[in-house]
């Protein structure tokens, strides 16, 4: 498998974005976040998709600057993003959230009608880099969660990302989804060619699928399962339609309610002014206190230490900045494919 440096990696999507027509602020924002999703270790959601993106831009493209505001008091706005990049628009509605809750202690922004928003795990430490508190929730991506008890796709991945300032070192961020696994980890198995843990997929007679391409294949007979799995599934089910009730009717993009009725693709993104409460310099000691008492706990056999969240995703960026990107083969073709398409040339590796 190829093995790709960042910056070179970076400079071939921003080029390929570029040569599609879209504004250049809106190349360098999409093509960072891609690439900074395998920095952090999450090859879900990064150049894989790529190509469809870029071709997607070639056919059409909503800027972001074509948005609609459609309800707006001091501390948030609803907005209609009229089909805007959803990278882009999120990246944005975090900025606004952090203006608003500058002025009222929080920030909401709603989004509807935006495309693929990638990794929520992006967004909030961009927030928690102003001294606040940053979260983003999402009833977007495809119908292939399974509620607890059945194996029919009838829930998104309902994900959640959370991060927070802290004294030592680049903000905490959490970043998860209700469901034991995000959809691209199931894509990267399958461009791998890799089984499936037993746990992640279940079919209609209860039992587990370690084929991707059977989960891929198969939409009526396998689901991927709610956080807890067997045993405690009821509670990734509840906090899926938790999330789906803070974001779809209050976004404006509607609850999931199926194929014909519509619903989903909605976006809440919150700022909270950590200064409103207490100084941000006592949250900072009190946070990275908790975290010196958590992370200090005698790892057991087979693991390395205990993280807090977002610690391995540093440690991914610190490696992979030195030793570069593993890319898997499929991918590098892909990507090399779409370039020559878009007519950039694509470097050696």
């Amino acid at each position: 498998m190829p093995i790709v440096q960042h910056d070179m990696l970076q400079s071939l999507c921003f080029k390929i974005f570029k040569a599609t027509g879209i504004p250049e602020e809106d190349a360098d924002i999409i093509s960072t976040h891609l690439v900074d999703s395998h920095l952090a270790g999450h090859d879900s959601h990064g150049t894989w998709l790529l190509p469809g993106y870029a071709r997607e831009m070639k056919h059409g493209y909503v800027r972001w600057e074509e948005h609609e505001v459609v309800r707006e008091n001091p501390c948030l706005q609803i907005i209609d993003g009229k089909g805007a990049n959803g990278i882009v628009a999120v990246t944005k509605a975090a900025e606004i959230a952090v203006e608003r809750a500058k002025q009222a202690t929080f920030g909401f922004v709603g989004l509807s009608h935006v495309t693929h928003i990638c990794r929520l795990g992006d967004y909030p430490p961009r927030i928690a880099e102003q001294g606040m508190i940053g979260m983003v929730w999402l009833n977007g991506g495809g119908l292939f969660m399974s509620p607890f008890g059945s194996a029919d796709r009838k829930l998104r991945p309902e994900p959640i990302a959370f991060s927070a300032p802290r004294k030592n070192g680049p903000p905490f961020m959490l970043d998860m989804t209700m469901c034991v696994v995000a959809g691209g980890k199931i894509h990267q198995k399958s461009i791998r060619n890799e089984p499936m843990p037993e746990g992640w997929v279940v079919d209609q007679e209860g039992k587990y699928v370690t084929d991707a391409q059977r989960f891929h294949n198969e939409p009526e007979a396998t689901g991927v399962m709610p956080l807890g799995g067997f045993q405690f599934g009821h509670k990734g089910t509840g906090l899926a339609m938790m999330v789906e009730m803070l974001v779809g009717p209050l976004s404006h993009a509607g609850c999931t309610k199926g194929p014909e009725r519509g619903g989903g693709g909605g976006v809440m993104v919150l700022a909270i002014d950590i200064d409103a409460f207490t100084d941000v310099d006592t949250y900072r000691e009190e946070v990275e206190g908790l975290a010196k008492w958590v992370c200090g706990a005698k790892p057991l056999p087979g693991f390395k230490k205990v993280y807090a969240p977002g610690e391995i995703e540093v440690e991914n960026q610190e490696r992979m900045l030195v030793e570069g990107i593993d890319l898997p083969e499929p991918t590098w073709v892909a990507i090399g494919q779409v370039a020559r398409e878009m007519g950039i040339e694509v470097p050696a590796v």
